[in-house]
């Protein structure tokens, strides 16, 4: 038998998959795809990754999961469009761009922190550009966008002016999530939430200044001071208080100090809350009256900071539960969304208690002004010592608190001019094309997003680091291929038109620049012009439900009034073998080089990418994929092992030309025409599941089928026939018309997830359909189908089928790993049951009548048994006395057939020729073997 080329082992993979690399290149593959226009096309749109540094495992997972889909429509016949991008924008790359050139951004000015990041983000794009191309994704890496080309930022201009027509755009002082760290506001989804945060709380008191209400609410004269007992976790906004707020329905006790005789309000359901700490320990007090929270409201108090001569107010808000705290909370308009509604409402002031660098903001207190807010050594301690006696408790809590994504350092609620998108005006609209319209996978994975979006109450869109003239602006960044003029401009007159150049000195440069999600968001409104601004799919991890997939959605929504997508595949996260999320302090990172290469700390195989392909089809849809040794070995062996059992087919077709020696479908043998059938049902099963996106379960049909129908059972049965009959014997042909169809289908199928091995077989298929012309890539090719003869079978071989398995499953299980040729069946039926196993030898031994067959006995080769005898149930009683009886089975009988079935050591010679125990003698060839070899 000739060896092929894909004979060799798994070894030398790395290698292999290079060769075929550089001999069929992916950007050839694109330049033919992309000229067949009569196909359907499909996009699949590109979430931009930041260029901001090496690719990580993240990364690798994600475009290997685009890269399956790409080319799984490729040869499902559609034409694609998928354009990689990069997120050039924002604070990630600044920061880092800084960092390498070990700078600090507070002496760099806007244009050269711009500079920086341009150059850094496109020396890191092109590393990234790279390493993707030799993972060998199919894209069209001669067309990539990039957020800071010209022609995508006047897109982005323009469709933020789009929006400003339609209403959709404000600007206005709000309370925004505001990083210190890097001075600027945060989106909700640039938040994480740290639950082992140390905060400082404190209960301090609000000394109350209406005695006449208080001593009406008590029917008392001569009371002492009456104080608001209030519970905080950030002392540091005291400084921005402007009201105290309780719930109108609660009940509110008065408690007055054996002691002072003060007296302290606080919510009678949170009473056991302050009797653990002095004063209020030991019951050192009594309660001299009650009031509701509606009674409060119209109450003053001096405020705790400031010794000015205002009174500022109790009110009532919905907000204020008893749950936690006292039941008053202390209101500070620019430090809380529920706050700020709150100062619209009762017309309170705004005012930061603490600046843009998070420190205090009270110029009149010298010893508190320009303190570090959240520092407890600097500006906690210092409102501690300042309130002094008016601190009745502190103590350290924790707790969980927002962080800054990227810089990993607490968050301040801070009020700021900003600009916002009303999507209050956006959200049923996007909910119900999200329900009507746009498919997630995988089953279930939407739930979330639905949540997300309906729960956005705006979206600040603006950020500060040093942003409408719209068309004026457009041209400028036409002519000078950059929005940097912006700020390098020195006169303000070269930002304008020349008919508002009279207005100059009334206008102030704006120093916003856009969120980094308005950024990405918007890229359907570039990449997607020429698709009617819609994908057919967007994939990317599920924490862009509150990120890309949210913005794109919100944009899409308030532009075009649908979604820029059709589907939606969200994979998980990357994790390592204990599931814990790489994390580079924890020392747990993968890197992608190390999987395909082998090595690192998990010390991976030589896995090359075939292999690593197959793991992230099997992991990706899962919320965590796990990465690990022991799963990558598993894909491995996986691989290895269809590898092995395709190379096992290719191995029996050496001889066979599918022009001269292919049977008819009508002419194949019971047990080939079966499998044809299974392949059939197979390969619905792969489409089903491929077009539904559950990759994963498409793979593991056509995998389980390869390991279980092929392998155990189809090579089993018939290697006698391959291996043993004259070699343009019908029966040798007509199981070879059917392993050429397995390899054909099957390799087509496998090509998405495992393209190099595909191509290895492809070019081995090509030579024996003796093709003259080049070897092309096999995914210029369109899947292959079975005829629709072969896409059903009759109720006849249904039924025989059924009962050769059920017979073939109590034989092996009575063997117990014994050598199955070694033995003869025994089966006791009933008279029924023998017109039933009749009916089944007849479709098994059907054949074309032009053909003679002889020594053929297709019962005992599709059982492996040496022979089948037949007796009555009668006899079974007999039998059950002699000792020769190796088993005996009783098996719940079945209603369509009712057997019990013995095994017997068969008393016949192995044949050295066949292996099979039919000699009359030892050492000398059964009947069959003789007759063929006297006659070759």
């Amino acid at each position: 038998m000739p060896k092929s080329k894909f004979a060799s082992t798994m070894k030398n993979r790395i290698k292999c998959e290079n060769d075929i690399r550089q001999k069929y290149p992916v950007n050839q593959l694109w330049e033919w795809q992309s000229k067949q226009i009569c196909r359907p096309l499909f996009v699949l749109h590109d979430g931009p990754p930041f260029a901001n540094g090496p690719l990580h495992i993240g990364h690798f997972l994600n475009k290997i999961q685009k890269d399956i889909i790409v080319r799984y429509k490729l040869l499902n016949g559609n034409r694609i469009d998928f354009r990689p991008g990069w997120d050039c924008h924002g604070l990630p790359i600044e920061l880092k761009a800084l960092q390498e050139n070990k700078s600090n951004s507070n002496d760099k000015d806007p244009i050269v922190v711009r500079k920086l990041a341009r150059q850094f983000a496109t020396e890191a794009l092109e590393k990234q550009k790279t390493e993707f191309q030799s993972w060998g994704i199919l894209a069209d890496w001669n067309n990539c966008y990039r957020t800071f080309d010209k022609d995508y930022i006047i897109d982005q201009i323009r469709l933020f002016w789009r929006l400003y027509q339609k209403g959709l755009l404000y600007r206005q002082y709000k309370p925004v999530n505001w990083s210190p760290t890097v001075q600027s506001a945060l989106a909700e989804s640039e938040l994480e939430y740290n639950d082992k945060h140390i905060s400082t709380a404190i209960y301090v008191r609000f000394r109350l200044q209406n005695n006449d209400l208080i001593s009406k609410l008590l029917s008392q004269t001569n009371l002492g001071n009456t104080y608001a007992l209030i519970w905080t976790t950030t002392p540091w906004s005291l400084v921005g208080n402007q009201a105290v707020a309780v719930n109108e329905k609660l009940k509110y006790l008065f408690l007055k100090l054996s002691s002072t005789n003060d007296i302290y309000i606080v919510a009678e359901a949170l009473l056991n809350n302050i009797k653990k700490f002095s004063p209020f320990s030991n019951n050192q007090f009594e309660i001299i009256g009650n009031c509701l929270g509606s009674q409060l409201s119209g109450l003053t108090y001096k405020h705790p900071i400031y010794n000015d001569q205002i009174n500022y107010p109790i009110i009532t808000s919905d907000h204020v539960t008893d749950e936690i705290g006292t039941g008053l909370v202390h209101i500070a308009p620019a430090h809380g969304s529920d706050d700020f509604l709150l100062s619209i409402k009762h017309n309170l002031q705004c005012i930061n208690a603490v600046n843009l660098t998070g420190h205090l903001n009270c110029p009149s207190i010298e010893s508190l002004h320009g303190r570090n807010a959240l520092d407890k050594n600097d500006g906690i301690e210092g409102i501690l010592k300042y309130l002094n006696s008016d601190i009745l408790h502190h103590y350290e809590l924790i707790h969980s608190y927002p962080y800054d994504w990227r810089a990993k350092k607490p968050v301040l609620i801070l009020g700021s001019q900003q600009w916002f998108i009303d999507t209050t005006r956006l959200r049923d609209n996007a909910r119900k094309y999200i329900l009507e319209d746009v498919k997630i996978f995988p089953e279930g994975a939407g739930k979330s997003f639905l949540s997300m979006t309906s729960q956005r109450p705006y979206w600040c869109i603006s950020r500060q680091r040093y942003w409408d003239i719209i068309e004026h602006l457009i041209k400028c960044v036409q002519e000078k291929n950059s929005i940097d003029f912006w700020w390098s401009s020195n006169d303000i007159k070269e930002l304008l038109p020349i008919s508002m150049h009279n207005q100059a000195d009334n206008l102030e440069r704006g120093k916003d620049i856009f969120d980094v999600w308005f950024d990405s968001g918007s890229s359907f409104n570039t990449i997607l012009k020429d698709f009617n601004y819609q994908a057919d799919i967007y994939c990317e991890g599920h924490d862009q439900f509150n990120g890309w997939f949210l913005s794109s959605l919100l944009l899409s929504t308030g532009i075009q009034m649908r979604a820029p997508f059709s589907n939606i595949f969200v994979h998980g996260f990357v994790v390592d073998k204990n599931n814990q999320k790489m994390s580079k302090s924890i020392g747990n990172v993968i890197q992608p080089s190390d999987m395909i290469f082998g090595g690192g700390k998990e010390k991976f195989h030589e896995n090359g990418l075939d292999v690593c392909r197959e793991w992230v089809t099997r992991e990706s849809y899962k919320p965590q994929c796990k990465a690990s040794g022991e799963d990558l070995t598993k894909s491995y062996q996986r691989v290895f092992d269809i590898r092995n059992i395709l190379r096992f087919l290719l191995g029996n077709l050496y001889d066979f030309k599918p022009d001269k020696h292919t049977i008819s479908n009508e002419n194949l043998t019971a047990i080939d025409r079966y499998i044809a059938y299974r392949l059939y049902q197979t390969l619905t099963t792969y489409h089903n599941d491929f077009d539904q996106y559950r990759m994963y379960h498409g793979l593991i049909a056509i995998e389980d089928f390869i390991q279980g129908d092929i392998s155990s059972f189809y090579c089993s049965v018939t290697k006698d026939r391959l291996y043993c009959n004259p070699s343009n014997s019908y029966l040798r042909r007509s199981t070879q018309t059917v392993f050429y169809l397995l390899l054909k289908c099957l390799n087509e199928r496998l090509a998405p997830v495992m393209p190099y091995l595909a191509q290895e077989l492809y070019n081995e298929l090509y030579l024996i359909e003796n093709k003259e012309k080049k070897i092309n890539d096999i995914f210029e090719n369109k899947f292959t189908f079975l005829d629709k003869q072969l896409t059903e079978i009759s109720s006849e071989l249904t039924s025989t089928m059924s009962i050769i398995l059920h017979l073939r499953n109590t034989y092996h299980g009575i063997l117990q790993n014994r050598r199955a040729i070694l033995y003869d069946i025994v089966l006791y039926l009933s008279d029924k049951a023998k017109l039933q196993l009749k009916q089944v030898q007849d479709v098994l031994e059907k054949h074309p009548s032009t053909i003679k067959l002889d020594f053929w006995h297709p019962l005992e080769e599709l059982l492996q048994c040496s022979h089948v005898h037949q007796r009555s149930l009668s006899d079974l009683e007999n039998d059950l006395i002699e000792e020769n009886i190796s088993s005996v089975d009783l098996p719940l009988l079945d209603d369509k057939f009712n057997y019990i079935m013995k095994i017997q050591y068969n008393s016949l010679h192995l044949c050295p020729r066949c292996r099979l125990q039919i000699s009359e003698n030892e050492n000398e060839l059964c009947v069959r073997c003789f007759s063929y070899t006297q006659k070759s």
